[in-house]
């Protein structure tokens, strides 16, 4: 229908219908851009295996206009997309040079087999209730050791932080107690160093060794026998890791719940982790934040102005 200058309108509701569909859809439109810059700034991330000054660059750049902004503006707003006050999930990040392994602890920890599958080239969460606390456990690709690229090393070890995000109560570094110091001429200090040159020194704290026995034949039978015998050269990691060691059996031969026991103990000394350090913050994941919260509170001063504007 045609509208004529100062002649009453019949058609009002279909206009406003019409302004409220075109704000859904301009909605739509900001959340894939911010999708979509969220997306381009993790991959530039990606692209440096040392991000340290990443975060701090931006924070620079980005200073100026976060000082600009009014705190009566951003105390409406929440600066954090993350609950770090009541967090009940547990959030753990598997590595170790054998993915077989960690496939092993992986059954045990979430109570049921996922098989044989092994994460070949990307990071894969499985999650699980068990004794009602929900875990999410992040397996991980070869990242200690020599098949991945330094690239896809960089961006995986992103990623894996990305799926436990807000950020993982533990990093469980799983060394077998068979064989393993044959096959690699690599010391448990050594694997250690490579995991905190990828996630931060700062994780040190966060780092649960986890000496997994998954044949019986020639395994030690308790963990003060492998300390005593330095297995792996374990004392010199152990000041790093703060003295943070576990073993537990779980060979494929015993039956699941023999097994889930084993993964309980690991469980629950996690929940302990958490409740002295709660969830490590990672700089990527910090910036992560500070961009998804920036676009927030852009978006959301244009959808106020449009709600003003369909009010008058």
């Amino acid at each position: 229908m045609e509208c004529k200058l100062d002649s009453p309108c019949p058609e009002t509701l279909r206009c406003e219908a019409s302004e409220v569909e075109k704000t859904v859809i301009g909605l739509s439109f900001l959340w894939a851009l911010l999708s979509h810059l969220v997306y381009v700034a993790r991959v530039l991330l990606s692209l440096f295996s040392k991000i340290s000054w990443v975060p701090d660059a931006f924070t620079t750049a980005t200073g100026s206009s976060k000082a600009a902004a009014s705190s009566a503006e951003h105390s409406r707003i929440s600066t954090s997309f993350r609950a770090h006050i009541r967090d009940p999930e547990l959030r753990l990040v598997l590595l170790g040079p054998s993915r077989a392994v960690c496939g092993c602890l992986r059954d045990s920890l979430l109570g049921f087999s996922a098989g044989a599958f092994i994460p070949d080239k990307e990071s894969t969460t499985w999650r699980a209730k068990v004794d009602s606390r929900e875990v999410t456990v992040v397996e991980t690709p070869d990242l200690l050791g020599p098949t991945l690229g330094v690239r896809q090393r960089a961006q995986e070890t992103l990623r894996s932080l990305q799926l436990a995000s807000p950020g993982p109560h533990a990093f469980l570094l799983v060394l077998p107690t068979t064989y393993l110091d044959k096959v690699y001429q690599t010391s448990a200090h050594d694997f250690l160093s490579k995991l905190l040159s990828l996630v931060g020194e700062e994780a040190a704290s966060y780092v649960l060794v986890v000496f997994a026995c998954v044949n019986p034949q020639g395994a030690y039978s308790s963990l003060d026998q492998l300390l005593e015998d330095d297995y792996l050269g374990i004392k010199a990691a152990l000041p790093v890791c703060g003295k943070r060691v576990e073993l537990v059996n779980i060979s494929p031969g015993r039956s699941m719940d023999s097994r889930m026991v084993e993964g309980r103990r690991l469980l629950d000394r996690v929940v302990d982790m958490r409740a002295q350090q709660g969830h490590y913050l990672h700089k990527f994941l910090q910036w992560e934040d500070e961009v998804r919260t920036q676009l927030l509170n852009n978006m959301a001063v244009l959808l106020a102005q449009k709600l003003e504007d369909m009010r008058k």
